[in-house]
């Protein structure tokens, strides 16, 4: 008779397989290159064009932030590519017929599949901030990096688990591929977006509860910008994410929605 030690060294072992077998299927596919060229395409542009037709900002932290923009951007494609199939990949072609009857409990398969996809999308992050940290040693030199950069750091990996953790939902939660991933990318892209906006300078309410909104502190750790000009009517006030609250409501996405993929995962049945 097995014991509990036996149980959890056995569901970790199956764990690590599953996680070796998502990551071999993701590094088979164009995916992965499309998604790395970009993690070193983007941060480019911001160093070849001032190279060529302008000057590069005063500081390190004014280039990093402007370089870092796009990041969340990077993140929400990469986890949309890697996150958005996963689950509802194996009921559309059919798969997990083959899958979900192994003796592999399914609780460990879908928290293997879902650690990796969120393993080549934090390698993605990982080289975008790589190439903008070498760019600030060649523009300002080695001094230039400061805590800001692993602050920032710090942040975009926590958001890409709650990035990650989003798609994964919506992947659990659709039949077709396509539609899982595009739903994903669209939700973190567009919908939470366009409603954050909505309540911040229509209701000028502050959605510290919206992830898309903690995300900026991706950029917000290096120069905060209180309020603009408003025109005629005055100014109009820009709320800014507390640092801690944010990575707080990352980590509730991370986990409720995780939870709520891998519970729904569960309870769906092949057809």
């Amino acid at each position: 008779m097995k014991s509990i030690r036996d149980d959890i060294a056995e569901d970790l072992y199956n764990t690590w397989l599953t996680i070796s077998f998502e990551l071999k299927n993701h590094f088979r596919r164009k995916r992965v290159i499309i998604s790395f060229s970009l993690a070193v395409i983007l941060p480019l542009i911001f160093y070849v064009v001032p190279k060529i037709w302008a000057e590069f900002p005063d500081s390190a932290d004014e280039f990093a932030s402007l370089s870092l923009s796009f990041v969340n951007l990077l993140i929400i494609i990469a986890g949309s590519l890697f996150a958005g199939d996963v689950i509802s990949g194996e009921f559309e072609e059919k798969t997990g017929l083959l899958l979900f009857p192994t003796p592999q409990r399914h609780m460990t398969i879908f928290i293997g599949k879902y650690i990796g996809a969120l393993i080549p999308t934090m390698m993605v992050v990982s080289i975008y901030y790589l190439t903008t940290s070498v760019e600030v040693i060649g523009i300002y030199g080695t001094g230039a990096l400061n805590h800001n950069m692993a602050k920032s750091f710090l942040v975009a990996l926590v958001y890409t688990t709650s990035a990650v953790s989003v798609v994964f939902f919506f992947s659990s939660l659709l039949q077709r591929k396509i539609t899982s991933m595009l739903l994903g990318f669209f939700s973190l892209m567009m919908i939470l977006p366009v409603i954050s906006n909505v309540l911040q300078f229509i209701v000028e309410v502050e959605p510290w509860y919206i992830v898309t909104y903690s995300a900026g502190l991706i950029t917000d750790v290096f120069a905060v910008t209180m309020t603009i000009g408003g025109g005629p009517g005055g100014q109009f006030l820009l709320f800014t994410p507390d640092f801690h609250l944010g990575l707080v409501v990352m980590v509730v996405y991370t986990l409720v929605f995780l939870f709520l993929g891998i519970l729904i995962s569960i309870k769906r049945r092949m057809r």
